[in-house]
């Protein structure tokens, strides 16, 4: 079971490694889990690899799968905006992911831009909670500052209204940053609902345009973020506030760089656990 003193090695950290791969980089880095997309369990199928084989090469790392990533397509307006721009992952693949090898969590998010109402969004949000509950899983909601839940303020929103005991929000600093959002909004209302952490970090202004501009910052958060530490979020600020608060969930480390990636599996996951460990509490 993975708890607060855990890292976990996020799919994004590493672009491009095979379910091998990254099981022994993340081992070989001190990780305790990792995380898995929807891709990477078919690319594992395709691969030759079993379910079996998968939970062979887990258990030989001593890892757990720590979040399953991630479910676009549950409103009830589907995965896209009016303007088409978005891709359907619906929520099946994850029960066949987490039925043969488990898992801590399912995150969903509203990738698209596509506006949408709190009171609509929560019982098909609290419909996943219910599914996910079979199979053992928590289900945290993630905010995307340029999607239709762009703050830590309307996912608590949405949750609240699901009111469900494994629902709750996935706090991601760069995500947090880039909405404007900061340590004055951990407040105990919205503290109470986190159930999933990812760390990165991010320069104090976005590298490209503006951060009104979706695609400029859809741009920078998949291909600029920095190691905790080496931006302006104060990634350790906000991690002592969240254990202060009580929020008990695992660590995960997701590093979307190009410049990370250039260096290699097995270095990008030793560079990131390294400045994980640094911006842990205690």
């Amino acid at each position: 079971m993975l708890g607060p003193d855990d890292l976990v090695l996020c799919a994004g950290t590493v672009l491009g490694s095979g379910f091998r791969e990254r099981a022994e980089a993340a081992a070989a880095a001190g990780f305790g889990g990792m995380t898995l997309w929807a891709q990477d369990w078919q690319r594992a199928l395709d691969e030759g690899l079993t379910p079996a084989d998968m939970r062979a090469i887990l258990a030989e790392h001593g890892l757990s799968v720590g979040e399953l990533d991630a479910v676009t397509d549950w409103l009830p307006s589907g995965p896209a905006g009016a303007d088409g721009v978005g891709f359907s992952v619906p929520a099946d693949v994850f029960w066949e992911i987490a039925d043969a090898l488990g898992g801590r969590s399912l995150n969903v998010v509203e990738i698209a831009g596509a506006a949408v109402d709190p009171e609509q969004a929560a019982p098909a949000f609290a419909a996943l909670c219910d599914k996910a509950a079979g199979y053992g899983l928590l289900v945290h909601l993630e905010f995307l500052p340029w999607s239709g839940i762009p703050d830590i303020h309307a996912a608590a929103r949405i949750v609240a209204l699901a009111d469900r005991p494994n629902g709750g929000i996935l706090l991601d600093t760069w995500h947090h940053y880039r909405s404007g959002g900061g340590l004055a909004d951990l407040t105990p209302e919205v503290t109470r609902h986190i159930n999933g952490i990812q760390i990165s970090d991010a320069p104090a202004q976005p590298s490209s345009a503006t951060a009104a501009d979706a695609a400029a910052l859809m741009d920078e958060t998949m291909t600029r973020r920095l190691l905790p530490g080496d931006g302006d979020a104060d990634v350790a600020a906000t991690l002592r506030a969240l254990r202060a608060a009580g929020v008990d969930a695992p660590v995960g480390v997701e590093v979307f760089s190009s410049e990370l990636a250039a260096r290699g599996v097995h270095e990008a996951a030793r560079a990131a656990a390294a400045a994980g460990r640094a911006v842990m509490p205690g």
